[in-house]
């Protein structure tokens, strides 16, 4: 009799024993999927900051296009900023505030392609030959000399990336005028 017994417990036991089992392996094989799917979105968080990287760096690029232009030769006085409406992607301060960069449409009416078709910007003129404040022997160290007079400008640049992702930069830029 008791090994009668003693053969029933023992297959109880198989049984339960096989229950952990199963319930161990379910619990690691959950753990495994959701480890899976937290690189999963790991890898798009990252692939997203670089998207966006690369269209900071595309608005960037537009930037330092238009500051090369506007200090090439007698670019910052070009005969757009003076006109009411501005002449594409050059503008009057008064005309390049009531823009909202965010909503606008980026193309070759309001804006200037930078050196890659990702980078657009637009100019405004702030202000027309302001005298800079000359600096003194207290002020600076040393005296200015030559000219001190600027034009100031506003420059906003869009830089998009290859899957979409769009950034803005907006800069002021004074230029000697003399």
């Amino acid at each position: 009799m008791k090994s009668t017994r003693g053969y029933c417990v023992s297959k109880r036991q198989r049984g339960i024993s096989l229950l952990t089992t199963l319930i161990m392996m379910v619990m690691v094989m959950l753990l495994g999927l959701s480890a899976m799917q937290l690189s999963k979105s790991q890898l798009s968080l990252s692939s997203n900051l670089q998207f966006q990287e690369a269209a900071f760096n595309q608005a960037e690029a537009a930037i330092v296009s238009a500051e090369r232009w506007l200090s090439t030769g007698t670019n910052y006085q070009d005969t757009g900023f003076n006109s009411s409406r501005g002449t594409a992607g050059m503008y009057p301060d008064s005309s390049i505030t009531t823009m909202y960069p965010l909503t606008m449409s980026w193309d070759e009416t309001n804006s200037i392609v930078g050196s890659d078709v990702n980078q657009r910007y637009l100019i405004g003129q702030i202000a027309v030959d302001k005298k800079l404040e000359s600096s003194g022997a207290g002020l600076g160290g040393r005296m200015t000399s030559g000219c001190n007079q600027v034009n100031t400008y506003r420059i906003i640049a869009r830089g998009t990336s290859s899957r979409g992702a769009t950034k803005f930069v907006q800069v002021i830029y004074s230029v000697l005028n003399c």
